[in-house]
């Protein structure tokens, strides 16, 4: 019987930040943040062409094209597109993401990841093998339990692996919180036009209308990663960084317990 082969896999990230809570020089770009001598754009580049991505597009504000400068400066293993657009709101550069993605009637999942997540290498692989591995969902989610944010997205799990997301959201509820990546299906783009409508800016609450709506969100539980919004996550990403990298190994994604 001839193996099975998944579609090619095709991933967005949403670069649009600044870097002003880290002591950045003035207005560059979070996405050019240097963590362990790499910019925290080519961190992600680099492992989703390890998890064999075909094709990225990277959305970017006016003030921070100063990103696809850099990256257009190098040769890459995937193609990447670009989106220069001043969003409201993370949302907003979410949605538009996506439905660049599903613009020619792909229904994904697609591979989306904030900028300013740093995980060990192979995190995208591992959590694209776990979220494969489950039922079709809407939305599945990197869940980390590193809850150092000051407005975390917490989640709560079901009891059984598989089940869905049983509260996203809530404030003070949640054993996990969102790692910043998602494998997101084009289904989701069915409220773009009444969330933008209903004004909703951050991407918390479209997940949370996605929730109270019926969608299926499900949760992955990956290994430790850092959101570097401050100068004391750039430390504690050079630190995950080095440990991963002396280990050689990444593991393997899980469902929460």
């Amino acid at each position: 019987m001839p193996a099975v082969t998944r579609p090619p896999l095709r991933a967005g990230i949403f670069a649009a930040g600044f870097g002003s809570r880290m002591g950045a020089p003035p207005r560059q770009p979070k996405g050019l943040t240097p963590i362990a001598g790499r910019p925290l754009i080519e961190w992600l580049l680099r492992d989703m062409e390890a998890a064999s991505v075909s094709d990225v597009v990277v959305i970017v504000n006016d003030e921070s094209t100063a990103v696809r400068d850099h990256v257009e400066r190098s040769e890459r293993a995937c193609t990447v597109r670009w989106i220069v657009e001043t969003t409201p709101s993370s949302m907003h550069s979410f949605l538009r993401v996506v439905e660049d993605l599903a613009g020619g009637g792909d229904d994904g999942p697609f591979l989306i990841s904030t900028v300013d997540t740093i995980a060990p290498p192979g995190t995208f692989r591992a959590f694209v093998d776990a979220a494969d591995r489950l039922p079709s969902s809407d939305v599945v989610m990197a869940l980390t339990t590193r809850i150092e944010e000051q407005k975390p997205l917490l989640v709560d799990v079901g009891r059984v692996p598989d089940d869905p997301i049983t509260d996203i959201g809530a404030v003070g509820r949640g054993n996990y919180a969102s790692a910043g990546y998602y494998m997101v299906r084009a289904s989701v783009l069915r409220e773009a036009a009444d969330s933008r409508r209903a004004g909703l800016g951050a991407l918390r609450m479209f997940f949370r209308r996605l929730f109270d709506r019926g969608y299926t969100l499900r949760g992955v539980c990956m290994p430790e990663s850092v959101d570097v919004d401050r100068p004391r996550d750039i430390e504690a990403a050079e630190r995950l960084l080095r440990g991963a990298l002396q280990g050689g190994s990444v593991a393997a994604g899980h469902q929460p317990q």
